[in-house]
C-alpha cells in the first residue's frame, strides 16, 4: 500500500478515497446508461440526426449553465449539493427504466429526460471538479486526484459501453438504466457518511449570481496565464474532439469495416486516455504546464492528421491511441492548474469554466464538423480540425515567455 500510496498520494486522503470509489461505480452506470440512451433513440427512431439530437441536448446545457451553476455553487455547502445532483441523477434513470420497461419510452419523453440530465450535469460536474481540492490537504495530491478523477472517467468509458452492449443483447435497454440507477447508491452513501470536504468561506449572497458570473469571466481575463492557457484549451476541445462524429464515417468508409472497427477505436482513444492520465500523476510539474499543453496539443493536431490520411487500420488505431493520450494530458494538466491556483472564494467559477471547455464545446463542434464532413468528407474535416489547432499553438507559443512568468508569480502568491 506505501508504493500505491506514493504514486497516487490522494489515495492516502480518506475523503478522496471514499469518494473515487463511488464516483468510479456511478459513472460505469452512467457510460451504460448513455450507450443504452443511443441504442434506444436510434431503434425507435432509425435516424442518425436525431440521435445527435438527444446527444447533443444531454451535454448543451453545460455551456448555458456551466458559468452560472460555478457562481451558485460558491454560495452553497458543496457536499450537499453533490448529493443533491447524485439524487436527481438517479431518479432521472430510474425514470429512463419505467419508461423503458413499460414500453412507455417516446422520442420527446427522452429528449426531455437528456435535456433534464443535461441540467443537472452543469452542475453536478462544477461541483465534482470543485470538490476535489476541500478533499486534499497539498499540491502533489492534487495532482494526482485529479489523474485518478480521469483514469476513473476512461477506465469507466471503456468497461461501461461493453456491458451495456452484452446487457442490451440478453435483456433490452431497461436493465442498463436499471443497474445506472443502482450506481448511484455507493456515491450517495459516500457522500453521506465517509466524505467530508475541508472547510471554505462561501460567498455572502448580497450579490447576484449574475454580477458573480461576470467577475469569474474578469478572474481568468485578468490573469494571463489562465486567458492564454483557456483559449488553447478551448480550441484544442472544439476541433480535437471532432473524432468522436468522424470516427464513424471512418471506419465504415476508410477502413472498410464497421461497429467493431469503430469500437476498437474509441478503445485506442480510451488506452490512450489511460496512459496519460497515469504519466500526468507521476511526471506533472506545475512550472512547466504551459510548454506542457503546448506540446500536447501539437500531438492532438498530429494525431489528427496522421488520422485523416490514414488508410490503414493499425496506423489508425496508433494514431487513436496517442490522440486520446494527448486529449486528456492537455485536459488533466490544465485541471491541475486551475485547482493549485485559483482560491476557494472563484474556485467553482473557474472549474465551471474548464467543465464549459472540455464538455460543453464538444457537441457544438460534434455538429458543425458532422454536418461539414457531410459537404467535404471526413478526412477533410480532420484535416482541418488539425490545420485550426495549430494556429492557437502558435498564437499560445509567441506569448509563451509572459505566459510563464504569469504562472510563476501565481504559484509565489500560493
Amino acid at each position: 500500500m506505501r508504493r500505491i500510496y506514493q504514486l497516487f498520494p490522494a489515495l492516502a486522503h480518506r475523503a478522496f478515497f471514499y469518494f473515487i470509489i463511488g464516483q468510479t461505480i456511478s459513472m460505469l452506470g452512467q457510460w451504460m446508461q448513455r450507450l443504452a440512451m443511443s441504442w434506444l433513440v436510434f431503434r425507435l427512431t432509425g435516424s442518425a440526426f436525431l440521435l445527435g439530437i438527444v446527444e447533443f441536448v444531454s451535454l448543451a446545457p453545460i455551456l448555458v449553465l456551466g458559468l452560472m451553476a460555478g457562481a451558485w455553487l460558491e454560495r452553497h455547502d458543496l457536499r450537499k449539493a453533490l448529493i443533491v445532483t447524485q439524487v436527481l441523477c438517479m431518479l432521472e434513470a430510474a425514470l429512463l427504466t419505467f419508461a423503458a420497461f413499460t414500453g412507455m419510452a417516446t422520442y420527446p419523453l427522452l429528449v426531455a429526460l437528456s435535456l433534464a440530465l443535461g441540467v443537472i450535469t452543469s452542475f453536478d460536474m462544477t461541483a465534482r471538479q470543485s470538490s476535489v481540492s476541500l478533499m486534499v490537504t497539498d499540491t502533489a495530491a492534487v495532482k494526482s486526484a485529479v489523474a485518478l478523477n480521469s483514469m476513473a472517467f476512461n477506465i469507466s468509458k471503456l468497461v461501461g459501453p461493453s456491458i451495456a452492449g452484452l446487457a442490451i443483447y440478453a435483456w433490452g435497454e431497461g436493465i442498463c438504466f436499471f443497474i445506472s440507477a443502482l450506481t448511484y447508491l455507493p456515491i450517495i452513501y459516500m457522500l453521506l457518511f465517509q466524505v467530508r470536504l475541508r472547510e471554505r468561506e462561501q460567498k455572502p449572497a448580497g450579490q447576484g449570481i449574475l454580477r458573480d458570473m461576470v467577475e469569474g469571466i474578469r478572474h481568468v481575463q485578468e490573469e494571463f496565464f489562465l486567458r492564454h492557457i483557456f483559449q488553447l484549451l478551448a480550441a484544442a476541445c472544439f476541433f480535437g474532439l471532432c473524432y468522436s462524429v468522424l470516427f464513424p464515417m471512418f471506419s465504415t468508409d476508410i477502413l472498410g469495416g464497421g461497429s467493431q472497427t469503430l469500437g476498437w477505436l474509441f478503445g485506442a482513444v480510451g488506452a490512450g486516455a489511460f496512459l496519460g492520465g497515469v504519466v500526468v500523476s507521476v511526471f506533472i510539474v506545475l512550472r512547466r504546464i504551459p510548454a506542457l499543453i503546448a506540446r500536447t496539443s501539437a500531438l492532438t493536431a498530429a494525431s489528427l492528421m496522421v488520422f485523416s490520411f490514414s488508410e490503414n487500420l493499425w496506423l489508425s488505431l496508433a494514431a487513436a491511441f496517442f490522440l486520446g493520450f494527448a486529449i486528456t494530458t492537455t485536459n488533466i494538466s490544465v485541471n491541475t492548474l486551475c485547482q493549485t491556483t485559483a482560491t476557494d472564494d472563484c474556485r467553482s467559477r473557474v472549474m465551471s469554466l474548464y467543465v464549459m471547455c472540455v464538455s460543453g464545446l464538444g457537441p457544438v463542434g460534434g455538429l458543425l464538423f458532422g454536418a461539414l464532413a457531410d459537404l467535404i468528407g471526413a478526412p477533410h474535416t480532420m484535416l482541418f480540425c488539425a490545420l485550426a489547432i495549430c494556429v492557437f499553438i502558435a498564437l499560445f507559443l509567441r506569448e509563451i515567455k509572459p505566459i510563464h512568468h504569469s504562472l510563476v508569480q501565481a504559484l509565489m502568491r500560493r
